[in-house]
């Protein structure tokens, strides 16, 4: 889809679904439901027909279980207006709308689709070209590419002559994983290609918008349990890596020492591992961020802690001379940011590796026990088959066990799958008396670390414009106090650090990944107190007023309703969860009986074959995984050399 598409036109609506047609009870429900959800304010336009049909484009590009979640929701909340009220919702005053929403958003059953709703009118709503121009927003065009020799290495695979091709070593993925053993095994002198289900998207398609950010370079799931938590992976050249906030940092000491006691190996202690992150650091540039890059939030977070007497710091970051003008997580305009897709993959195709990109591994080929390549499919449907001497499985902590489990391969110790953690996370925002403009800097580059033995880490969490209204769980007339004050919105992440180990992907179901996993009540509590403590630094910075990213208790004034909402009873139930960092779900470990990989993470049951990925990392770190990965995946690289 173009820019000039219809996310971003200014003419006709997109047509409503007939069986619901423009005059209908039901597109008359949600035409009104999305103008109370978002009623504008005279800078900010308000939700209208477009609003509507666009959310319905998106939402069913997306997958089509996900429309039929859609339309049911839209439907439920409909026949609810006329339960409790005898009316249908359009024909209530604007009064008596923001009424029903608010005791939608309280109630049990109805706040599910209610924020169902909610949030993807607010994710499309505040993306299109008027209404972010509106809040001082503007995409990005950058023109004028250097096209370097490498470059010829790159081929989208439906164009690729011929259905098959030989190297020593086939890498299925290219982020933290992939594409770090992919760029050492090519130093060492082998010759690899590089499989890539997603495309490979330079700094010109990264031009700030939210909803195409996650229609051309996410992977979309959502794990069910307890609570519907979306389930966040980048799926283009570079991974997760290309499309993150650049935090790198290390595992914590204490994790490490755990990993060393669970597997039985000495190799994955600080002093054994400390080479290996080096090495990263040094091929990332990992340095601290700016100061005056980071903007006021650090100086708003420094001065919350330092008055509480909490630790606080920088964050180092693999974005030498970033300048703070783009929202990371929809991808790095100015290419300041050090993901693999730059750091890795180009000097690995410089070295003679080849990079295929749009095609999806399906099947790992085996003769005997032995693996001996892949199968995979383009685009355009046809099969390529690519023959190795290894094969190294990286696409992460979800798609590498889809894959085996759907060729039955490397589960005899039942635990492909199984033993996910999913760092679940959510947020924090307040209102400050001064300008904090956290559009303008970088997003995340500021942190305090004094309760992450405790089981949570506090991050500065920047959103961009378009993004910062679907972040917040506000509707109706506080959104719009919200957003007008947006100049003066900081924003922060709350990393929890699972509890148990026991989430699980079962299989793929029609393109979506079937995975549960449950919110421990510990850690729901554990959130809980982050957001007490996070509400603690920013009422002794200043802050106004806060706003916890929590189903009960949307607003508090004060230090007093932050003592009422520290005494509130809350379950996980009642909190907006999100995940983007899972792992665990290819088990490391010395015996086959109880896991998939050995420690040089080769698979128990088919020789050649390996998994480096988030899959064999044993979560949870409580910190951002990204740098411990491509650690792991460096120490890989040595051990799959040494057997070649």
């Amino acid at each position: 889809m173009s820019a000039s598409g219809p996310l971003f036109a200014s003419g006709p609506a997109p047509a409503w679904p007939n069986r619901m047609g423009p005059r209908g009870f039901q597109y008359r429900a949600a035409l009104a439901l999305a103008e109370a959800i978002i009623p504008g304010s005279a800078e900010i336009p308000g939700a209208d027909e477009r609003t509507v049909a666009r959310a319905h484009d998106v939402v069913r590009d997306f997958h089509p279980a996900l429309a039929r979640a859609w339309r049911v929701a839209q439907a439920t909340l409909a026949a609810a207006a006329v339960a409790q009220t005898g009316r249908p919702f359009n024909v209530l005053s604007a009064l008596r709308q923001e009424q029903l929403l608010r005791r939608w958003a309280d109630d049990p059953i109805l706040k599910t689709p209610f924020e169902l709703v909610s949030l993807v009118y607010k994710f499309v709503h505040f993306d299109d070209r008027a209404v972010y121009g509106s809040m001082g927003g503007k995409f990005n065009v950058v023109t004028g590419l250097e096209n370097p020799r490498w470059l010829r290495q790159v081929h989208r695979a439906q164009e690729w002559k011929g259905d098959s091709l030989e190297c020593d070593v086939v890498v299925v993925g290219t982020g933290a994983g992939g594409g770090v053993v992919g760029r050492e095994l090519a130093d060492h002198g082998l010759a690899v290609v590089f499989v890539e289900e997603g495309e490979h998207h330079r700094r010109d398609a990264f031009d700030g918008s939210s909803v195409r950010a996650h229609q051309r370079f996410y992977r979309g799931a959502f794990s069910v349990g307890n609570v519907a938590m979306p389930v966040f992976m980048g799926r283009l050249v570079g991974g997760s890596t290309a499309i993150n906030g650049g935090t790198c940092l290390r595992a914590p000491p204490w994790v490490l020492d755990r990993w060393c006691e669970e597997t039985q190996c000495d190799d994955f202690g600080p002093d054994a591992m400390r080479p290996y992150f080096e090495r990263v650091e040094r091929v990332l540039d990992v340095q601290p961020a700016e100061r005056s890059r980071i903007g006021p939030i650090g100086e708003v977070m420094a001065r919350g802690c330092d008055a509480l007497g909490w630790s606080h710091f920088v964050m180092p970051r693999n974005a030498p001379g970033c300048d703070g003008s783009g929202f990371c997580d929809f991808g790095c305009r100015t290419d300041a940011r050090r993901g693999t897709n730059l750091a890795y993959i180009p000097p690995a195709l410089e070295k003679g590796a080849l990079l295929l990109t749009g095609l999806r591994a399906d099947r790992v080929v085996l003769e005997g026990r032995r693996a001996v390549g892949v199968d995979a499919t383009a685009t355009d449907g046809r099969t390529i088959r690519v023959r190795a001497r290894a094969v190294v499985l990286a696409g992460g902590a979800i798609p590498t066990p889809l894959l085996l489990l759907k060729q039955g391969l490397c589960n005899g110790s039942d635990q492909v799958g199984r033993n996910l953690t999913a760092h679940p996370s959510s947020g924090f925002a307040a209102i400050f008396p001064e300008d904090i403009k956290g559009h303008a800097h970088i997003p995340q580059g500021y942190a305090c670390d004094e309760f992450l033995r405790e089981g949570f880490f506090i991050t500065a969490a920047q959103p961009d414009r378009n993004i910062a209204a679907p972040v917040v769980p506000l509707f109706g007339r506080r959104l719009m106090e919200l957003l007008g004050q947006i100049d003066r919105l900081a924003y922060f992440a709350l990393l929890i650090r699972d509890s148990t180990r026991g989430g699980r992907v079962w299989r793929d179901v029609a393109g979506l990944p079937a995975i549960t996993y449950s919110v421990a009540p510990e850690d729901a509590d554990r959130l809980r107190r982050a957001m007490v403590r996070t509400g603690e630094m920013c009422l002794a910075a200043g802050a106004t007023r806060l706003h916890p990213t929590a189903l009960k208790m949307r607003v508090l004034d004060g230090a007093s309703d932050l003592r009422a909402f520290e005494q509130t009873t809350l379950r996980a139930s009642d909190f907006v969860w999100t995940s983007y960092h899972p792992l665990g779900t290819c088990k490391m470990g010395r015996s086959p009986a109880t896991s998939v990989v050995d420690t040089n993470h080769e698979s128990h049951e088919v020789q050649g074959l390996y998994i480096v990925d988030g899959s064999t990392v044993p979560g949870p770190l409580g910190v951002n995984p990204q740098l411990t990965i491509m650690a792991m995946a460096t120490r890989a690289a040595v051990k799959i050399a040494e057997r070649l």
